[in-house]
């Protein structure tokens, strides 16, 4: 059995939480992660690391709100015990949401070189028309969260903008 071609040495992932490792019926209890979510979202860091050298997952969430490496509240303890997290995006300065978290991330792409990244998310108003054609957004439903279905799909459009960066380089 052949091995799968590498599609890269490092892919980032920014990683929403609410929607994507929890689902809408979860909501009712704040800051909880959603088991099946959380596993769906491991497998799918599985298959990545056997695409890409190296896979990091930045907090692009509001979860990352209170971050403090030394210091950790205690649902962040817990969502770093199930996904590793690299780093965090900054937080923009906007009264307005739309557009926001497309921001933050092409802020954090200017400083940080990555070979390919995906962002993963639920909520598609928080990106501009710009954002929306210009970067690899994976969208979640939030009544499911993050599936084991998903991961799969999560793969084949990070393939997919990979090709299309090697041809428009």
């Amino acid at each position: 059995i052949r091995a799968k071609p590498r599609l890269g040495q490092h892919l980032g992932i920014f990683l929403d939480v609410d929607g994507v490792l929890n689902t809408e019926a979860d909501w009712h209890q704040p800051l909880t992660l959603n088991r099946r979510c959380v596993k769906a979202f491991q497998s799918a860091m599985e298959l990545a690391s056997t695409r890409f050298e190296e896979v990091s997952v930045i907090l692009s969430s509001s979860w990352r709100l209170g971050w403090n490496p030394e210091n950790q509240p205690r649902h962040l303890r817990e969502l770093c015990r199930a996904v590793p997290i690299a780093g965090i995006t900054p937080q923009a300065q906007s009264a307005l949401p739309k557009g926001q978290r497309g921001r933050e991330i092409r802020y954090y792409l200017k400083r940080h070189e990555m070979g390919a990244y995906v962002v993963v998310d639920d909520d598609i108003e928080l990106f501009s028309r710009d954002d929306r054609v210009a970067m690899p957004i994976f969208l979640t439903d939030a009544r499911m969260g993050f599936t084991l279905a998903d991961g799969k799909r999560l793969i084949e459009l990070v393939k997919k903008w990979s090709v299309r960066a090697s041809e428009n380089p």
